[in-house]
């Protein structure tokens, strides 16, 4: 009988500890500061959709820090998101 008491004990224990773990809130990498390689480095990767594209890869193309490590966020090849230049803003603008 005691026996039968502690395994319904552990396997109730065990499932409370994890059904707390996977409901504890998860932090989205995408909101933090993305970084891309360099083949030297990492850099700052700048704003996803202005500055910056992932396209289709299978290696990561952003990575997050936490201080220590840099650990891998969003999948794909890094493109940088050529924009206007400055006197063309400006022409732009004046129209």
């Amino acid at each position: 009988m005691k026996r039968i008491k502690w395994t319904i004990m552990t396997l109730i224990v065990s499932l409370s500890v994890g059904g707390a773990l996977a409901t504890a809130p998860q932090t989205d990498c995408r909101t933090l500061t993305q970084y891309y390689w360099t083949g030297a480095g990492y850099m700052p990767a700048g704003t996803y959709g202005v500055t910056f594209l992932c396209d289709t890869g299978a290696d990561a193309c952003t990575y997050t820090f936490d201080g220590i490590n840099y650990w891998p966020c969003r999948q794909g090849t890094y493109r940088l998101i050529t924009g206007l230049t400055n006197t063309q803003k400006t022409k732009k603008s004046q129209k």
